[in-house]
């Protein structure tokens, strides 16, 4: 129909059009509610296009601030405009339109299950459960240690499943009780066994005591992955959720051991066999554990899809538009029980992961604004505001102006909107940004350290948090809440992942970039807690310990100010950390050698750093370091040359070696040479403040002086002084040596007096 041929409404305020009325229907667009509905919809529009236009205003404003980034922004797309997701959304899912129930259909569902195989499968909710296979006696694993395999499920329970309730611990506590009563895995469901080794040995990664139970991670951990893989079979196309959790399981293990790449490829596998289960879809019904169970398995995996995706620069495998089951309930598993879910009224944050979602959720529009060049400045303004909000949805604790004490097993849940920030902030430290705004990203990136330092100091207050008292089965959750409560150290070592050691060395960079060398002792205390225990966190002392030495070197030797400091691109390139690992804000390696070119132009001494001797003293730290000292910039000791070979294997592997892993000192190393740092930072301070008080003092002391020679000259007349020591300058040039003016005249001149 073309426009000529539409027909108007001519409805009024109390009758309805003629259109209706003629096909007997009531109206529902009357003039009143024509113009309600034309009022809301120019408001929207006009909402839009103010957007639109604060967005654009921004733009142009950081173009004009430098010229350099005017030329970087007329080639590059502008930053895209903000969709940031509700903090509050529907936590159940929306309620979906069903189609029609079709009576006498039954015939026709047995035609299409028979006739569609090997064509297409039914969906999730409609399947016929495939009838898993079971162990054979003889191909059954052994058994480990009852009182090992206690231990093991208690740490797990106690930090893993905090923020990744992949179980439902009642119901996976009764199967290990009945395993272990039956003596062998014999009737056992493989891919069960299977979960059951890869829970074992993520237990071994957050075990604290590992000496006293004789477990390694890289040893019996990775014999429990080996024997896991053995018994899941993926050769299969009846996928079930137990699939969906083993792999996660298997992802998480092998990114503690900083196996990033296979924990990669496990966490892709998690992912399609969630999605082919249909946990990423809001179906049912299903029954009320199941529906809780599908829910914190897919939200768990998309946790860990948004927080691996950032930290490693890895694209997103989780696409929003294709998600919309609800949210978990943030409450303890023993409260899910098949006739529902019971909770009692008052209880604390039980369920880390429902905390956790509305924070991970922001990574996608993050990433895609962090794929600009430059942030802007209102897009910053934004962000803070997105996030302040989001801040004051979330429990007291993360709220950084809070003095209470944190449970040492909740600090890195509490510092995960930290990260989000920090990955905002640093992101203009590139060379493309102007140097106001590279200043202004390292404060923005020194106020997420100081913030991120409150937190980590709250965490040391108080043992443990009374909202964490677990209501399980004793065995599983009193040896990592009861027996080291009392010691911080100990409970936050074991629950501490390692992307949080990963921001905490990100914070102590930029802090002692700054100067801030009290709240970067403070991180230090939290990194040297955790030790070993983490791979990656070894990684990050040697790393800041590399920092550290290229700090002291600029700042002791007396060649470099701190305004000078911020001007260094080397020491930008090095605070900028794992900026450098990505390929979209990276900067250093432009003009770098690649591929086969890359291994003849790098030699292991440049390109090895090895810990160096203690610090000179003062007086030899004057100049610049040597070029004994230094290659191309890189550090190495004298003698490193004989292991050329050995060195250069060191430089293709992503992996430390065990000289590697040692040599740098350990945390408290780094701890003294902060704490030297603070020392001689509050020296300087305490000498700056006796210098101002010693010239206030002349500057009083002078004034002083003027006032008395005033006070002794009546109504402008001259007073002879016993000697010229009180006089001013002005007054001493224009006397004689008998103390007269050169004139002979006693008077003082007007000039002299003003």
């Amino acid at each position: 129909m073309t426009a000529t041929d539409r027909e108007q409404c001519d409805a009024t305020d109390t009758s309805s059009c003629s259109e209706c009325s003629s096909r007997s229907v009531k109206c529902q667009f009357t003039k009143e509610t024509n113009r309600r509905m034309s009022s809301i919809k120019q408001v929207q529009d006009l909402e839009k296009q103010l957007a639109q236009a604060k967005q654009t205003i921004n733009q142009l404003r950081g173009m004009m601030e430098k010229g350099t980034a005017m030329n970087v922004d007329r080639s590059t797309p502008s930053v895209p405009s903000l969709n940031l997701p509700e903090i509050n959304p529907n936590r159940h899912g929306e309620q979906k339109s069903e189609p029609p129930v079709l009576k006498h259909f039954d015939h026709v569902r047995r035609n299409i299950r028979n006739y569609g195989r090997g064509l297409f499968r039914v969906p999730t909710l409609y399947r016929q459960p495939a009838l898993e296979p079971s162990l054979e006696p003889a191909k059954a694993p052994q058994l480990p240690p009852k009182h090992i395999a206690d231990r093991l499920l208690s740490q797990y329970h106690g930090s893993i499943h905090n923020y990744a309730p992949l179980l439902h611990w009642p119901t996976f506590v009764q199967e290990y009780e009945s395993v272990y009563r039956n003596g062998s895995f014999q009737g056992q469901r493989k891919i069960w066994v299977a979960m059951f080794f890869a829970t074992l040995a993520c237990g071994t990664v957050h075990t604290v005591d590992r000496s006293e139970l004789q477990i390694d991670p890289e040893k019996e951990g990775v014999t429990f992955k080996e024997t896991c893989i053995r018994y899941m079979n993926t050769w299969t196309d009846n996928i079930t959720i137990d699939h969906a959790r083993t792999c996660l399981l298997l992802s998480m293990f092998s990114i503690e051991l900083n196996y990033t790449a296979s924990g990669w490829v496990w966490l892709g596998s998690a992912i399609r066999m969630a999605q082919d289960m249909g946990l990423h879809k809001e179906s049912g019904p299903w029954p009320v554990i199941e529906t809780e169970n599908r829910r914190r398995v897919w939200w768990s995996i998309y946790a860990v899809d948004r927080i691996i995706s950032l930290e490693l620069g890895r694209p997103l495998q989780i696409d929003d538009d294709d998600c919309d089951t609800g949210w978990p309930c943030p409450v303890d598993d023993t409260y899910i029980q098949p006739q529902g879910i019971i909770a009692p009224l008052g209880q604390g944050l039980t369920c880390g992961l429902s905390a956790l979602i509305p924070i991970v959720r922001t990574i996608p529009q993050l990433k895609k604004t962090l794929k600009s060049p430059v942030v802007a400045a209102g897009t910053l303004d934004t962000y803070n505001d997105y996030l302040r909000s989001l801040l004051h949805s979330l429990p007291d604790l993360f709220h950084v102006e809070n003095n209470q004490p944190i449970d040492p097993g909740m600090l890195s849940l509490c510092t995960s909107i930290q990260s989000i920030r920090m990955f905002l902030y640093r992101h203009n430290l590139s060379t493309i940004c102007s140097r106001e705004a590279r200043r202004d990203a390292i404060d923005r990136c020194v106020g997420v350290g100081q913030d991120t330092a409150r937190l980590a100091a709250r965490s040391m207050l108080a043992p443990s948090s009374p909202n964490q008292q677990q209501s399980h089965t004793p065995e599983f959750g009193e040896y990592v809440d009861m027996s080291h409560g009392s010691d911080w150290q100990r409970r936050l070592a074991a629950m501490y992942p390692s992307m949080s050691c990963a921001h905490l060395w990100r914070c102590t960079l930029f802090l002692c970039f700054r100067g801030h060398y009290s709240s970067a002792l403070t991180l230090v205390r939290v990194s040297a807690a955790v030790g070993d225990l983490r791979k990656n966190n070894i990684a990050c002392g040697r790393n800041l310990r590399f920092f550290l030495d290229r700090l002291t070197e600029r700042l002791r030797g007396g060649y470099m100010t701190q305004e000078q400091l911020e001007d260094d691109e080397e020491m930008l390139a090095y605070v900028s950390g794992d900026m450098q690992g990505g390929v979209e804000g990276s900067w250093v390696w432009a003009g770098s050698e690649t591929g086969m070119r890359l291994s003849s132009s790098l030699t292991p001494t440049s390109a090895t750093y090895v810990a160096q001797q203690p610090q000179q003293p003062l007086s030899s730290q004057q100049a610049p370091p040597t070029p004994a000292q230094h290659v191309n910039g890189d550090v190495h000791m004298a003698g490193t040359g004989g292991a050329a070979d050995s060195d250069e294997k060191s430089l293709r592997s992503v992996l430390l070696t065990e000289k590697e892993s040692t040599e740098w000192g350990g945390w408290d190393k780094i701890a003294a040479i902060l704490t030297g740092l603070l020392e001689e930072q509050q020296q300087q301070r305490a000498q700056q403040l006796q210098q101002q008080q010693k010239q206030q003092a002349q500057r009083q002391s002078q004034g002083f002086a003027a006032q008395q020679a005033q006070m002794r000259r009546p109504d402008g007349m001259a007073v002879q002084p016993p000697s010229n020591s009180l006089r001013s300058p002005t007054e001493t040039r224009s006397v004689g040596p008998d103390g007269t003016s050169p004139g002979g005249s006693a008077r003082i001149s007007i000039a002299n007096i003003i």
